[in-house]
């Protein structure tokens, strides 16, 4: 026999509307904003250590942990908080187009191996020109101002134009558009700034750098027949080989007597 089919058969299963919690009676979960103010600022540390971008996010979840980890915004670009906690290196994409018109730079953190693009609207009318420890040093191309920008805060330090020197020396304006450039540790003390630029360019033995501690702060010639090839930041130090003689030598900060540090068989 058939069996009669009921007039009505629900669709599914029946929602059961869920209470809200009563603020009055205790929760029984852990919220990690309740994180000791201690142990917030010893887990801080850790990120920071290993990655500048995962500090950035700690800071982001709660007001809590942002009150026990400082700013990684500083405005002088020290070493020690700015330049070696990015642990990171640019990389390029293959695509034949140029981070400074794609307005975007990939990363690869030199640890975890985690990929990052990161979008730089200040990369407009400006050209990269060299790479230190993660921070990206740019040449403006009407103005010739040379800047130093952390890709990850958004701090900038801004270095005089140019335009005097190659007036004077340079008097080539493909070697501006292709010259290199590396950030050093100041040897000067300057309130403003705790990092110093390193400029040189193709086919030119000139080598340039700003003193942070002259009055005007202009850019200072500290070589005048030095032609560098390779070039290697260690420890807010620049060393450059020599392509003619076969000499690693040190460029950066200035030695007094000998600025040879080894020689290439």
């Amino acid at each position: 026999m058939l069996r009669k089919v009921p007039p009505f058969t629900p669709a599914g299963r029946k929602r059961i509307p869920r209470r809200c919690p009563d603020p009055a009676q205790p929760t029984t979960g852990w919220a990690w904003a309740s994180l000791p103010d201690d142990i917030a600022r010893q887990v801080a540390a850790l990120v920071l250590k290993y990655d500048m971008v995962d500090y950035i996010a700690f800071r982001a979840v709660c007001s809590g942990w942002r009150g026990c980890a400082s700013t990684p915004r500083d405005p002088t670009l020290r070493t020690r908080l700015s330049v070696r906690s990015t642990g990171s290196i640019p990389l390029c994409d293959g695509d034949a187009v140029r981070p400074d018109d794609a307005c975007q730079i990939t990363f690869i953190h030199c640890k975890t191996a985690r990929s990052l693009r990161v979008r730089l609207t200040e990369l407009q009318r400006h050209r990269i020109i060299g790479f230190t420890d993660g921070l990206v040093i740019l040449l403006h191309k009407r103005r010739t101002k040379i800047r130093v920008l952390h890709p990850f805060t958004g701090v900038a330090v801004d270095f005089p134009s140019l335009v005097p020197v190659y007036h004077k020396l340079i008097k080539n304006r493909t070697c501006v558009l292709r010259m290199n450039a590396a950030v050093c540790s100041s040897v000067c003390v300057s309130p403003t700034t705790s990092i110093a630029v390193v400029a040189w360019f193709p086919w030119s033995s000139v080598v340039l750098s700003p003193d942070a501690g002259h009055p005007s702060w202009q850019w200072q010639v500290i070589y005048n027949s030095m032609d560098l090839s390779n070039n290697l930041t260690f420890q807010g130090q620049l060393y450059g080989f020599m392509q003619s003689s076969r000499q690693i030598v040190q460029v950066y900060p200035l030695k007094p007597l000998n600025t040879v540090v080894d020689h290439v068989p």
